[in-house]
């Protein structure tokens, strides 16, 4: 479910309401409580965020508190996480934890070690919240390693590079709130177990269970996440031809109309399923829907061979990680899709911005 969704489902207990708005005086308690209020009463997001003078960002953030805490959750002070540490009897447990047993001992719905199920069995054996760099220091700490190559592309024009970066941040710093800037790109899953790197001991390998003599199947997957929220707005498709890409666009464009959005910036790659022909096919789609003048949409193409300029590429990877892999052998496609159907969040808002951050870093600076 997205945003709108989820607060519709939740039953709005006005009693509690005023009570919390008679006993907070504070001003942005206050305005969290108006904002949940005026969109339970049907508000659009624009609308409250006018009416109570707030950010989108800030909004989004009083969403997602409501959505995991109610009412009481908007007015609850965020406490910092005590620090904890592990002693050294626990960590001579944890590696032998690590190397003997797999996160399905522990109710994790994976087969190899990864650093987030670590910090969530540790935190359930011995009551230590630890913090993901924290976790990595002890592992090396303990003697594992964990090492993965990554791709240099030699052959991208820097100077293509340095405008796309220059576009992205110029669109970002001048986005209206009716606008929206988006990443898209596209993955294959199979129902094949994917391998993955896990912690394990230095020079050895992690066995993943897999029946290769099953017959491979596929789906494709559709994705753009927001570059200012986070949201994300997938399909799964049997096929990812032009004119499929075609019909992902113009669904994103008629959510995006439900949320009063009138331009939309897509930045994507130069597949060939994302040239004039897709464009045209758009354009005619937007005209059978009535949205030509209703919503305006803008492309901007990644440089060739720069797949880490795309925000998309890390929400995959993402999805990846946290979704799909070391799933049992046996997942078929249909539970696949059905894992994936709910998904419309994966990075926060500071996440979010850092990993932008950590793509415009990538660009060389211009020489002078």
């Amino acid at each position: 479910m997205n945003r709108e969704e989820q607060i519709k489902a939740i039953s709005f207990d006005a009693e509690e309401w005023e009570k919390l708005f008679c006993k907070y005086q504070q001003e942005y308690i206050r305005k969290r409580l108006k904002a949940i209020k005026y969109l339970h009463e049907g508000q659009t997001r624009q609308k409250v965020m006018t009416k109570i003078d707030c950010a989108r960002k800030s909004l989004i953030i009083w969403i997602d508190m409501y959505c995991e805490g109610g009412l009481k959750a908007l007015a609850t002070p965020i406490k910092s996480n005590r620090k904890q540490k592990l002693g050294k009897e626990e960590k001579g447990d944890l590696k032998k934890m690590l190397l003997e047993q797999k996160p399905t001992d522990y109710g994790i719905d994976r087969q190899i070690w990864t650093g987030k199920s670590i910090i969530e069995v540790v935190n359930q054996r011995w009551d230590i919240q630890l913090k993901d760099s924290r976790i990595y220091d002890i592992l090396k700490e303990i003697g594992l390693s964990h090492q993965k190559a990554h791709r240099d592309y030699e052959n991208a024009d820097q100077q293509a590079q340095q405008e796309f970066s220059t576009t992205i941040k110029k669109k970002l710093e001048e986005l209206k709130p009716s606008e929206r800037l988006v990443f898209y790109d596209e993955f294959a899953v199979y129902d094949r177990p994917s391998l993955y790197y896990a912690w394990a001991e230095r020079n050895s390998k992690p066995e993943v269970p897999s029946n290769e003599k099953r017959k491979r199947n596929k789906v494709n997957g559709m994705i753009s996440v927001d570059a200012v929220s986070g949201e994300i707005y997938l399909e799964l498709k049997p096929n990812s031809k032009t004119e499929d890409v075609a019909q992902y666009f113009i669904d994103l464009c008629k959510d995006m109309h439900k949320d009063n959005v009138d331009r939309l910036f897509i930045a994507l790659d130069n597949n060939s399923t994302h040239k004039e022909k897709m464009k045209r096919q758009l354009k005619e789609h937007l005209q059978s829907a009535e949205l030509a003048d209703k919503i305006a949409v803008e492309f901007i193409h990644t440089p060739a061979y720069s797949p880490s300029l795309n925000l998309a590429e890390y929400e995959i990877h993402l999805l990846r990680l946290e979704k799909l892999h070391h799933l049992p052998s046996n997942t078929s496609i249909a539970e696949i899709e059905e894992k994936l159907k709910d998904v419309h969040i994966l990075m926060n808002l500071e996440q979010i911005s850092k990993t932008l951050k950590h793509i415009f870093s990538l660009v060389p600076l211009p020489i002078l």
